[in-house]
């Protein structure tokens, strides 16, 4: 434990690690100034850039993340089932290296694996920070457990005509259905038109073969 505060101290304030370096050379002459500064800078060469090397639950955190994006911090912590003081060391490690953003989602922190560039799957093409916060907004990632439950609806039930219908079926208020709409509305999830997803987030339920639609130029020679 002392030795994931001290890496932590390590990577947050720079300065503890000279300050300790300056205090080893005042009292050690020019040798213990150079020891001083050894378990920092070995510290942050040693950081493994393999994954598989890594520490398993950092393995974890990224296995979860990518097969859950958006997660609050409560709920990985509540999925990974770790103690708050052990995964707030290996999250800022991430977080450090990059194998981790954090994005504000909705009013909530949420994580994702990977560069803030892979947190939403652009197929190749490049955006600005603010157009992938943008992105991440439109898509249902950091949501309340309610605004969960009306996407699930919403996605499974095809004849909910009315926000009381959806409140009957989800044993939820009509008055707590309707701000979270209107959160939902405001994000872009819920199309404004009509209580349905939005168009980005329906797919093609009944196309069952996407036509190209580009030019294709087979190059191949035939025999």
């Amino acid at each position: 434990m002392t030795m994931a505060l001290i890496d932590r101290w390590r990577r947050q304030a720079p300065w503890v690690g000279l300050g300790l370096a300056g205090i080893g050379a005042g009292l050690l002459g020019p040798i213990g100034g150079i020891v001083g500064m050894l378990p920092w800078t070995v510290g942050s060469a040693a950081s493994p850039k393999n994954p598989k090397s890594d520490h398993p639950l950092r393995q974890r955190i990224l296995q979860t993340l990518e097969g859950n994006p958006g997660l609050a911090y409560r709920e990985l912590q509540g999925t990974l089932a770790a103690a708050n003081g052990t995964l707030r060391h290996h999250l800022d490690v991430l977080i450090g290296r990059g194998d981790v953003t954090v994005m504000p989602v909705n009013g909530r922190s949420c994580h994702f694996a990977g560069h803030p560039a892979q947190a939403y799957d652009l197929r190749g093409v490049y955006v600005g920070e603010e157009e992938m916060r943008r992105i991440v907004e439109q898509h249902p990632h950091g949501l309340s457990l309610l605004q969960r439950l009306i996407v699930e609806s919403l996605t499974s039930v095809d004849d909910i005509r009315s926000q009381a219908d959806l409140a009957r079926s989800i044993g939820r208020s009509r008055t707590s259905v309707h701000s979270a709409i209107k959160v939902l509305r405001r994000r872009g999830i819920v199309d404004v038109n009509r209580l349905a997803l939005a168009p980005h987030l329906c797919g093609d339920r009944n196309q069952t073969q996407r036509p190209i639609d580009y030019e294709w130029d087979d190059e191949r020679q035939t025999a």
